[in-house]
């Protein structure tokens, strides 16, 4: 058994220690380890067992983590998406409540934006919540999850949805490369 399929045992055995030098040893011998097929001082340590597949889970999901570029294509490509809703929705209107159409028409400014709020959080909460994807996220290949990597649930993805319109939220990227929709709903944006 070589270094790496140890470390497997090594690292959640509550026997274990670290030494600078030579990485994870035995508490007990001071060594590295050297059996073969089991160890006879192994005990497994819930806890670090537990620790150790939350951090593997997360080295998956920052490994699978969509590009800036990625994400950059998925807004681009949403806002056109949108503004083709927006079209279609302000045909249905025109043709089912012609009374608001024109109050949408005279350029009232508080109704155009509560109209292009209404339409964004609905064409990000729907396809989210149907699909885990946005058009903008068909095309580019990605989906969003929670932190754990499962489909979020309804109540995260409209949290998510209303979190895009929270001010500038478009340059929360510029620093660490995560939206404050992200951090907010606690999701991610992967590669499928």
């Amino acid at each position: 058994m070589n270094r790496q399929k140890q470390l497997v045992f090594c690292k959640v055995c509550k026997n274990q220690k670290f030494d600078m030098k030579q990485g994870v040893i035995c508490g007990l011998t001071n060594t590295v380890a050297d059996f073969q097929e089991t160890c006879e001082h192994y005990e497994e340590d819930v806890t670090l067992k537990e620790k150790e597949k939350v951090q593997e889970l997360e080295r998956a999901l920052n490994h699978k983590e969509a590009s800036q570029g990625q994400r950059f294509a998925n807004l681009i490509i949403d806002y056109i998406f949108i503004i083709i809703f927006s079209f279609v929705a302000g045909i249905l209107l025109a043709l089912f409540s012609p009374e608001t159409m024109y109050a949408l028409e005279q350029e009232n400014p508080i109704l155009n934006y509560v109209f292009g709020f209404v339409i964004g959080v609905t064409y990000y909460t729907f396809f989210e919540m149907t699909t885990s994807r946005t058009m903008g996220k068909i095309i580019t290949g990605t989906k969003v999850v929670d932190e754990q990597g499962n489909v979020p649930e309804a109540g995260t993805i409209l949290l998510r949805s209303l979190c895009r319109y929270i001010p500038f939220d478009a340059f929360s990227f510029l620093g660490e490369g995560t939206g404050w929709h992200d951090t907010f709903s606690k999701t991610k944006v992967v590669n499928k």
